[in-house]
């Protein structure tokens, strides 16, 4: 992979190689970021992606770690510091969702989707706010189901809750230093994970949109792009909607 210059921005994006992530690592590299893309299961597709953004005149590699254990989170940011030396932004994108009643919610899949959903993504944002250069970004993905739950979606719903929660409280104390921190309530969006959504389902969602029709990473990628940039310098603590007006 290429080596990144020393005036070149270095963005990290967790669940890199997704139907948003990768949209997202492509976005940034073509704004001009170095971009690492974080991944834990899914590093064949990772690396497929880190050769297309190469392909495409930018810069990426892979890094493989569970935001799970802190203690590999910890030696993810570590080698990105002892190698580019500076770290611009983070998306904190990684998450997980199993769609279950609460009556049939056990511990083990509750587990599952706080671990990786809550904390998984403080462990991230964790070590963000000790590593990120002054006047950084940092993008958290949430969903509108916590706005607008529906049945099946409780834990799920709820564990993006506590990510708009630490963002609000990041943005506070992060804000002396000049970085950022939002968070993002994405709508129904394919590829992704609404994909497993059944199609009739589906097809309800694009019909509520004004747009009719549902999100694409792209249009994601494209208001990450806008938070991260010097434009956005002035938004922060803000949990913005992304959804084509879907629950409007």
């Amino acid at each position: 992979m290429s080596l990144t210059r020393p005036t070149t921005p270095v963005a990290l994006v967790t669940g890199g190689a997704g139907g948003i992530g990768s949209a997202v690592c492509q976005r940034l590299a073509s704004d001009g970021y170095y971009v690492v893309v974080g991944a834990y299961t899914g590093v064949e597709p990772a690396e497929e992606l880190a050769a297309t953004i190469e392909k495409e005149g930018g810069a990426a590699e892979v890094l493989q770690f569970d935001v799970k254990v802190p203690e590999r989170v910890t030696a993810a940011f570590s080698q990105v510091m002892t190698r580019h030396k500076r770290l611009d932004a983070v998306i904190n994108n990684a998450g997980t969702t199993v769609p279950r009643p609460l009556a049939d919610l056990d511990d083990t899949l509750y587990d599952r989707i706080f671990d990786v959903n809550v904390r998984g993504a403080l462990n991230v944002l964790r070590e963000a706010s000790r590593h990120l250069a002054d006047w950084g970004r940092v993008v958290n993905i949430s969903s509108t189901l916590v706005r607008s739950p529906i049945a099946g979606s409780g834990a799920y719903a709820a564990s993006k809750a506590a990510l708009e929660l630490f963002s609000t409280v990041a943005a506070q104390e992060l804000g002396p230093r000049g970085i950022t921190v939002n968070a993002l309530r994405v709508g129904p969006t394919v590829p992704g994970m609404f994909s497993q959504a059944p199609v009739a389902r589906q097809a309800a969602m694009a019909e509520a949109s004004p747009f009719k029709r549902l999100g694409q990473p792209q249009d994601v990628a494209d208001v990450i792009s806008f938070l991260v940039s010097d434009a956005g310098r002035w938004i922060t603590g803000q949990v913005i909607t992304v959804d084509g007006g879907t629950t409007s």
